[in-house]
Order: C-alpha cells, then sequence, then structure tokens
C-alpha cells in the first residue's frame, strides 16, 4: 500500500540541467548550447554542478509523482516546503476506501498485530456511526487514526528532490518515508539516471562535493568506490557508512537489479 508513481516530468530534464550549468559560462546563446550538447557532455557538467556545489540549474527539471502513504508518512511528507501538493481530502469525501498502513514492528508480533487491527477496525466502525449520525466528515474524521491510507500528488524540482532524498533516504529517517524516498529514487533512475545516480542519502550527496569526481549511489553500494570522508553528517564513521546503507537495503528489501 505504500508506493511512488511518476505522472510527468521534464522529458529533457538531463540535458537542461547541465546546459543550465554550462550556460553560467558560456557566452552563447542558450538554443546553441543546448542542441550541440551530447550525452558524454551532459554527464560531464551533471558531474560538475557537484565539484561547484552548484545545483540552481538542478531547479529547471521538474517531476510529479503521486505518493501512496499513511497520513503519518504525508505529515512528513508536506514538510519539505519548496514543492505542490493535492492530497485526497478527509473534509469533502467520505472515507470509504478504509485502509490502514501496519507498522513492521507491530506486524511481526500476533498478539499486537490483532490489538491493532481490533483498533483500527472499531475506530471505522465509530467514523461511519458518526457519518450515518449526521456529524460531517469534517469532524467525524477525528476518531481515524494517523495510520489511514492516503493518497497525495507531489510536484518537485530536482534540487529539492535532491535534498529530499538525502534527509529521507537516510537510515536515520522514519521507515515509511524512508521508502517512499528510495522508491522515488528508482523511479527518477528510470527517466533520468544521469542526474539522480549521484544522488542517495545525506551521506551520499555530503561525499560527492567533497571528491574529486563524484560516484554513484550504487558504486558505493557494491564497494566499487570508497568513501572519503571521516564521518557521514549523522556521526557514522567512514568505515561504517557501507554497512549503514546495507542495513537499510535490507531493511527495506530493495531490488539493486533496477540499476
Amino acid at each position: 500500500m505504500v508506493s511512488v508513481s511518476m505522472v510527468n516530468y521534464t522529458k529533457d530534464g538531463e540535458k537542461l540541467v547541465a546546459a543550465a550549468a554550462k550556460r553560467t559560462l558560456s557566452r552563447k546563446d542558450f538554443d546553441i548550447i543546448a542542441s550541440s550538447m551530447g550525452d558524454d557532455e551532459v554527464d560531464i557538467w551533471v558531474k560538475e554542478t557537484f565539484k561547484r556545489g552548484h545545483f540552481s540549474p538542478w531547479e529547471h527539471s521538474v517531476y510529479t509523482f503521486e505518493v501512496k502513504c499513511s497520513r503519518v508518512c504525508s505529515h512528513q511528507l508536506v514538510r519539505h516546503r519548496i514543492a505542490s501538493y493535492s492530497q485526497l481530502s478527509q473534509r469533502f469525501k467520505v472515507v470509504k476506501e478504509y485502509k490502514v498502513i501496519t507498522p513492521p514492528s507491530i506486524r511481526k508480533d500476533e498478539e499486537l498485530l490483532k490489538l491493532f487491527n481490533e483498533f483500527v477496525n472499531k475506530a471505522y466502525e465509530l467514523y461511519m456511526e458518526f457519518i450515518k449520525a449526521g456529524v460531517p466528515p469534517e469532524d467525524a474524521r477525528y476518531i481515524l487514526p494517523q495510520g489511514v491510507h492516503t493518497k497525495i500528488l507531489v510536484t518537485m524540482n530536482a534540487r529539492e528532490i535532491l535534498h529530499f532524498l538525502s534527509l529521507r533516504m537516510c537510515s536515520r529517517a522514519q521507515w515509511e518515508i524512508r521508502r517512499i524516498a528510495w522508491s522515488l529514487w528508482s523511479e527518477l533512475l528510470k527517466v533520468h539516471p544521469k542526474l539522480f545516480r549521484y544522488a542517495g542519502p545525506r551521506c551520499i550527496l555530503y561525499e560527492n562535493q567533497v571528491r574529486a569526481e563524484p560516484a554513484t549511489l550504487i558504486e558505493f553500494i557494491k564497494g566499487k568506490a570508497e568513501f572519503t570522508i571521516s564521518k557521514c553528517p549523522e556521526g557514522v564513521p567512514k568505515d561504517k557508512i557501507r554497512d549503514c546503507l546495507l542495513k537499510t537495503i535490507k531493511e527495506l528489501g530493495i531490488d539493486l537489479r533496477i540499476r
């Protein structure tokens, strides 16, 4: 029930970002810069944005995706303010497709899972009783649990996504929004791999801004690239960062065969 799907995106976003980066150092007209740029040069200029810490060109490429998650998760998501959101309303629409996201820590314990299901089912029974009694949906919803399933449309530019992924792919992030972040990263790799293969948790973003050449998240995970920073921004020492990444991959069941 927790998922991300791409709805729309700037089709030539990779070249747009690269050409925008080159724009700052070239006197040529933009159409000449963009039209003469091949795939290899796109990769060169994307890497250059990391080397120079120059991410404003990323703002020109925009992405819209639908997130299906709990209200617990959507409350965290909308804290990322450089974005546009359209969420399924509980004020104007009666909740008829009632689903609740169950945390893994509860799902793995039969007794706790039984108690959890009893509570969320009773909450919905009372919700529908209130609706039938004439209580407006905007008031009846107060009894629904925070784990109730929702759908939200999100639009972000590539720079904000880079920031979002750095915070929410991190092992310190709450499990559900971490799953959303890794799923979003997987979707982005399908459309703009030249941009987002260098994205990842804060350890990756920080590392890629200080090393001579940025490396991909997959290269770090597979041990083909070594960390040079003494510790990640969360305090994990250099020799433990890869283990931290692998732990998250195992916990979330991420299939690295996607790339």
